[in-house]
């Protein structure tokens, strides 16, 4: 479990358009920084956004950011899809599934048990 020891704040000036951003660190720690040019009460939200990133372990899942960023809100995302999304990593939940799709594409002529035989 992080303890806040395992994090370091820092408030500075960032772009407009980045509230703020968490980083890991190489020694399992956390650099969280916040754009000052936020006033109080949104610089609380905004930390207690990126502790929820942290404490549901975002940084190391292979998950949409879109997906990532709706957990840290507190809104419930929808269920992943095996498709993926636009542009993002396509995840499939059985071997049969990504048979499928590489068929599909006629990426893949002999069963896949076969290729395990070779």
């Amino acid at each position: 479990m992080i303890g806040a020891e395992d994090c370091f704040v820092r408030v500075l000036e960032l772009p407009a358009s980045v509230r703020g951003v968490t980083v890991p660190n190489d020694d399992g720690t956390f650099s969280i920084y916040i754009n000052a040019l936020y006033g109080d009460e949104t610089q609380r939200k905004i930390l207690r956004h990126e502790l929820e990133h942290i404490a549901r372990d975002h940084f190391y899942k292979n998950e949409p950011i879109a997906r990532q960023e709706a957990e840290a809100e507190g809104r419930v995302p929808p269920p992943p899809t095996e498709s993926g999304p636009e542009g993002g990593v396509r995840c499939y939940r059985s071997l049969r599934a990504l048979e499928d799709y590489l068929r599909s594409l006629d990426a893949l002529s002999p069963p896949v048990e076969e290729l395990a035989e070779e």
